[in-house]
């Protein structure tokens, strides 16, 4: 293939209609949610629904899932490159670039949850490292530059093929793409072990709590990286499906397939065995009873365990476990939507059953700190609730629209689709784009 060929193929055309629209709709996002927090640090945490007895609400909801997006398309990506393989070689790029929106928007978020962001230099001035605070505000620095220089590693050559600035001076040469593919092998080294601490640590916050009971527990590091691995492969194959529909990406179909099946092991894993792990000692303790056992497994605590374990984990399993459904790729697609959808939910049972009692359970218990259900501030509590605020669901969407921003400028700036022959005639508009969706 000439070099003019190659050039030609990854100029991107500008955003059409339809593009502009959904930018200007992530800009309008974006900007709402900047006006809420403005309005919360003017205010307060008071106009957020987290109070004395739920310190976290849905910040740090958000925080866990989004970290686990982010991990799981890394791991995914880097993978293949560690172990010297091209599989899944056409979602590479792409996996990275999710990865990076989504660490940032987890990044991002911790600013409204701590209250008063610009004390955030003393993690740098005064950092107390028996904190895990602190080794998770480290390791989410270090992660979203490590995807930062993966996306511009595998990327620059094709950049500087183009023309582009942002190949910062790099020439595009086969020697230069020989060297280029060593220093991949690195970062995948790098990445892969990175990527299981970014989720860990996050883990080990909430497993380190002894106070609460339904968080101090060993498994809650492995738990997280099981939770990354389903979460993070079903967003990518989500925004895969969705670019290859709205863009000149090109999924491959076997790929594809193959990568739903990988879900589907992931999703076994994570639901069946260490559901399992987790509740089957504890029920086993509760008067070695037979209702004790099966109540855990199969009625849970609230709406919540149903949503997790039935809907984004059976039914998405029992879906990829069929060899002649998981060759569609609307089954694929939806299978990994409900993936994600359950793990949200997931994160929201984790954080409900850690904080619907208070650490002091004897009367009056603790003071809430503002108002509580119409009552003044000289309430006390026993048990808590929490419901977010319309300020705080405008902060997070802002945020979670500058992710999307992210993956969508990616697209129009970086070519995002691996340098190989089969993309010239998918974007030329070839057969790939007609086969079942």
């Amino acid at each position: 293939m000439s070099r003019e060929t190659a050039t030609s193929r990854f100029v991107v055309p500008e955003f059409g209609s339809a593009g502009k629209l959904w930018v200007g709709f992530l800009a309008a996002v974006v900007l709402v949610g900047v006006v809420a927090w403005a309005y919360q640090l003017t205010t307060g945490l008071v106009v957020t629904g987290m109070r004395n007895v739920f310190s976290w609400g849905l910040y740090i909801m958000m925080f866990v899932l989004f970290v686990g997006l982010s991990a799981g398309g890394l791991i995914i990506s880097s993978a293949p490159k560690f172990f010297h393989s091209h599989r899944y070689e056409g979602f590479a790029r792409l996996g990275v670039l999710v990865s990076l929106a989504c660490i940032t928007v987890a990044g991002l978020l911790i600013l409204p949850d701590i209250g008063r962001p610009e004390r955030l230099y003393q993690f740098f001035t005064s950092p107390d490292f028996r904190s895990p605070m602190v080794w998770d505000f480290g390791i989410v620095i270090l992660y979203g530059a490590l995807n930062l220089w993966y996306l511009w590693l595998l990327t620059r050559r094709d950049l500087a093929a183009r023309g582009s600035r942002l190949a910062l001076g790099v020439e595009d040469t086969e020697a230069g793409r020989e060297r280029d593919r060593t220093l991949m092998f690195w970062t995948a080294a790098v990445a892969l072990p990175t990527a299981v601490a970014l989720h860990s640590v996050t883990g080990w916050i909430f497993a380190t709590q002894i106070g609460r009971g339904d968080w101090f527990s060993p498994l809650v590091a492995p738990v997280f990286i099981a939770k990354a691995l389903v979460s993070g492969l079903g967003l990518l194959l989500v925004v895969s499906v969705l670019v290859s529909r709205f863009t000149r990406f090109s999924v491959d179909r076997e790929e594809l397939t193959s990568l739903g099946k990988v879900l589907g092991i992931f999703l076994a894993f994570h639901v069946v065995y260490l559901l399992a792990a987790e509740r089957l000692p504890h029920a086993w303790a509760d008067h070695f009873g037979f209702w004790a056992i099966t109540e855990s497994f199969l009625i849970g605590e609230s709406a919540y365990f149903w949503l997790w374990t039935v809907v984004g984990g059976a039914v998405p399993l029992v879906m990829l476990a069929l060899p002649s459904f998981r060759k569609r790729v609307s089954v694929i697609f939806t299978a990994s939507a409900l993936a994600v959808f359950g793990t949200t939910f997931e994160g929201v049972r984790l954080v409900f059953t850690g904080y619907d009692a208070a650490n002091i359970d004897a009367a009056p218990g603790i003071s809430v700190g503002g108002e509580y259900a119409g009552v003044t501030t000289d309430i006390w509590a026993t048990a808590g609730s929490y419901t977010p605020t319309l300020v705080e669901v405008a902060v997070t969407a802002g945020v979670i629209a500058i992710g999307a921003l992210i993956v969508t400028l990616g697209l129009r700036y970086v070519p995002i689709q691996a340098e190989t022959e089969s993309t010239a005639v998918a974007t030329d508009g070839g057969e790939t784009r007609g086969e079942d969706r």
